[in-house]
């Protein structure tokens, strides 16, 4: 039976594939077939993108619109963060967590199993295997209990998170060639973690770079020391981007706004209207008018303004969108290979590293793919994105691909002739506010009826 290995590294940049910090990733992609022009979903948070990663679909359509965000069909006037605690009493709740299925719900329907080794947040986790809940799939991570107590000694986290990464290689490395599942997501936290902490570039995220890099090395050598030869998806969640200035956003808009909520999620944030307030577009202009506002998205039906795009030029709007999607302000950099933007977030530190806005450094991404009958060596600008790579699992799978999955399968990775035109969409609008003209424009990649969102940027 065909296997599928996914190997996630958080926050990774196909510009730090390299000889120098990552000889083993660049050998195993000069091996296989890269996607030059792949695109995170924006928020380019990461819980929103592994949701769109297992789903096959938007945000709008899954439902997990960030990192932090409100269920309006659990409790429509709260933030939550998208954790395991929070994740665990929605579901208790007799809510969904994600609105549509996913790789775990699809693994157990045709009788596969599936195992998540991961070191991100638990939030994460309990997106990769929704099915924890009723004890199906295998799940290890530091903080869901696991039945055997053998594998519940994780290190303490530290920064670089080495020691946990390699636990999660060691996890690996016990298992019998009779327990390898049909399905395995390994998903390292790092250089995420890293970058966040210190920086991108940093002697610290290069450090993690250079460990994980020798953690693939042995995930490559554990496979080969069992015969197994896998579809590998080398994977990441999202972009980076420097942090030019961090603002806070209680202080700039919830004193004068008590009407809304706001969800903030690094390099961007959600608005929205608390139960008994109607959206005044009053906001609008206030957050127009701040220096650090970019590109603005408006999320639903509720919200008519002049000069913003609506979620519904793009991707299907769900029940779960916000009034607004807000990215945060950035611009381009020259001159580094890996810190190419810069940005203004909602948290973290000046000068280290953060991601979640619609900057085209956050929402290009990884994707490598390697196995039985890929191209090897071959790599393509035909736009692809998060939402392809479910579809593309279940074509190397065998199974069908259901009708509500929103991307496409990768068929240029393993057939030799396929179109490599795509057309370049630039949809500018513009508006006068109060304190003068605002005008934005986001630009679409358009591949056989299939929509990419590059970028969004906004002048004033």
């Amino acid at each position: 039976m065909k296997k599928i290995l996914i190997v996630g590294m958080d926050g990774l940049q196909m510009s730090q594939i390299d000889q120098i910090n990552m000889p083993n990733l660049y050998k195993f992609k000069n091996q296989s077939f890269s996607f030059e022009n792949h695109h995170s979903s924006f928020p380019t948070v990461t819980r929103t993108n592994v949701s769109t990663i297992v789903t096959g679909v938007n945000p709008g359509t899954h439902g997990i619109i960030g990192n932090n965000m409100i269920f309006r069909d659990y409790k429509p006037n709260l933030v939550l963060p998208v954790m395991y605690k929070e994740m665990k009493e929605i579901y208790e709740s007799g809510n969904k967590i994600l609105l549509t299925p996913t790789l775990s719900d699809i693994s157990i329907d045709n009788d596969m199993k599936l195992m998540i080794l991961n070191s991100g947040t638990s939030g994460n986790a309990i997106i990769q295997n929704t099915r924890i809940f009723t004890d199906e799939n295998m799940t290890f991570h530091r903080e869901i209990p696991h039945k055997s107590n053998i594998f519940n000694n994780w290190p303490e986290q530290q920064i670089p998170d080495l020691d946990s990464n390699n636990y999660m290689v060691s996890i690996l490395k016990k298992l019998e060639p009779s327990n390898i599942p049909d399905i395995s997501i390994i998903w390292f936290d790092e250089p995420d973690k890293s970058q966040h902490n210190f920086g991108i570039d940093s002697k610290e995220s290069t450090s993690a770079l250079n460990y994980i890099d020798k953690l693939f090395s042995k995930i490559l050598d554990f496979l080969s020391s069992y015969d197994y030869d896998p579809y590998i998806f080398l994977i990441s969640d999202h972009g980076y981007s420097k942090i030019k200035s961090t603002i806070d956003i209680t202080k700039e808009l919830s004193e004068d706004f008590p009407g809304y909520l706001f969800a903030e999620n690094g390099g961007s944030f959600l608005v929205y209207t608390k139960e008994d307030q109607d959206f005044d577009p009053t906001i609008l202009n206030e957050i127009i008018s701040k220096p650090w506002t970019g590109p603005i998205i408006a999320g639903n039906n509720k919200v008519n303004y002049k000069g913003i795009h609506n979620y519904d030029l793009f991707f299907k709007s769900g029940i779960r969108n916000p009034e607004l999607f807000v990215s945060m302000n950035w611009n381009k950099l020259i001159g580094s290979q890996n810190i190419k933007g810069e940005l203004f977030s909602t948290n973290l530190i000046d000068g280290n590293g953060n991601h979640g806005s619609i900057s085209p450094q956050e929402i290009n991404n990884s994707l490598i793919i390697g196995g039985p009958g890929i191209n090897k060596g071959a790599k393509t600008q035909i736009p692809s994105g998060n939402t392809d790579i479910l579809p593309t699992i279940l074509k190397f799978l065998d199974l069908d691909i259901p009708n509500y999955i929103e991307g496409r399968i990768l068929s240029e990775s393993f057939t030799e002739n396929f179109d490599d035109k795509y057309d370049i969409l630039n949809l500018p609008l513009s508006s006068k506010t109060p304190d003068g003209e605002y005008m934005q424009e986001i630009q679409l990649s358009l591949y056989n009826n299939y929509k990419y969102l590059d970028y969004g940027y906004v002048e004033k």
